[in-house]
């Protein structure tokens, strides 16, 4: 299965900057339509931001993500993927956005994908080639359906040094299923629609308590054991 040519944006009575303000489908952008670079991305409408993953609006939710793997804490298992949010970076030489501070709600983007994991409304999901994934495409830019988010929350980053804003994002059941990289560079085959991954993302762990906490935790417990004592020597 080779991948699908790009696809020209076709005029209509939709303008290229409001078509990229709908949710959903984008007109002249069917799945699998694949831009060689970001900038034509940005030029077809389909994610009007030219460096932020995340394009939306902070009333309305998010209409589309690029999932580009310039994140270390992205995971992308096809049908659901564990998305960061943006903020808080540098841009490193490999291309990588180190973190450098904490991630905010008060970000445009992170709020918009927030505000979508309330409303449910759907959001484009656009795979970048250099996303460590069977699922990312050998080249280029490819548009990959339709997600909701699921669940939005802050946690620790992998190096545990800061906050970042953290989305489980779900494909919408009923569309063609994604496509994987074969072993020979160019080809895809089709992936299941349905496949159970061990590795997929889970609840957020609590945040580390400071030493105060701690110390009132076991306080309380050894309380609580006293109390528990007493009880049963009265018993």
């Amino acid at each position: 299965m080779k991948e699908a040519s790009t696809k020209s944006y076709r005029k209509g009575g939709v303008s290229r900057t409001k078509a990229a303000r709908l949710f959903g489908e984008h007109p002249g952008a069917p799945y699998g339509t694949t831009w060689k670079t970001r900038t034509e991305c940005f030029d077809a409408g389909v994610h009007r931001q030219m460096e932020p993953g995340i394009h939306g609006d902070k009333d309305k939710g998010a209409f589309s993500i690029v999932v580009s793997g310039q994140y270390k804490d992205d995971k992308d298992y096809g049908d659901t993927i564990l998305y960061t949010g943006s903020g808080g970076h540098k841009q490193e030489s490999n291309g990588m956005r180190e973190q450098v501070e904490d991630q905010q709600w008060t970000d445009l983007g992170n709020e918009a994908l927030r505000i979508s994991s309330e409303t449910g409304k759907p959001v484009r999901v656009i795979r970048g080639h250099e996303l460590e994934s069977k699922f990312a495409p050998w080249e280029g830019f490819r548009y990959d359906g339709l997600y909701t988010c699921k669940r939005a929350w802050r946690e620790w980053n992998r190096d545990r040094h800061y906050l970042i804003c953290r989305y489980v994002m779900e494909r919408i059941p009923g569309q063609s299923p994604l496509r994987c990289r074969s072993s020979i560079f160019g080809l895809y085959q089709s992936s299941p629609t349905s496949v159970v991954n061990s590795d997929a993302p889970q609840p957020p762990a609590p945040v580390p308590l400071n030493a105060r906490q701690r110390l009132r935790l076991e306080r309380q417990r050894s309380l609580e054991n006293m109390q528990s004592f007493l009880c049963k020597s009265s018993c």
